[in-house]
């Protein structure tokens, strides 16, 4: 038999399924990488992906000859950054929340293979297996299986 959620926690799902509809909505420029350019390269190749604080992120430390790279993820992140800021204080959200449920999002729609990092801190290719969504007490979970 199933219970009745208490309204608290459902009351957390829908804020948190709203804050993430308004990340979507404004945060797409700032989210999308670079069609096919050296970011989306890199993911491809294994040397950079999605991180589950929503930021993008080195799979290992980058070389000196990856200069370049290393500048246009930073672009990337403070884009994204700006952008999570905007929608914590439209939504009286923290920029840490709406960072993380974006993180989910962006790794739910990670190509499988492609590198992610989880809540651990661990590094991971993305599978089925992982664990990527809200849980039934609205916590998010992103974990490598």
């Amino acid at each position: 038999m199933r219970t009745a959620l208490p309204a608290s926690t459902l009351l957390r799902r829908f804020v948190a399924a709203g804050v993430l509809a308004l990340a979507l909505t404004g945060a797409q420029a700032a989210l999308a990488v670079d069609d096919g350019g050296p970011i989306d390269q890199a993911i491809a190749a294994g040397l950079i992906g999605e991180q589950a604080d929503g930021y993008l992120g080195f799979v290992a430390n980058p070389t000196p000859a990856q200069a370049d790279l290393r500048r246009r993820v930073n672009e990337v992140n403070l884009g994204r950054r700006s952008v999570y800021a905007d929608v914590a204080r439209r939504n009286g959200e923290t920029q840490e929340r709406v960072a993380v449920l974006q993180a989910m999002r962006q790794i739910q729609n990670t190509e499988t293979g492609a590198m992610i990092r989880d809540l651990s801190g661990t590094w991971c290719p993305r599978s089925p297996a992982n664990r990527v969504g809200l849980a039934a007490d609205g916590t998010i979970q992103i974990q490598c299986r």
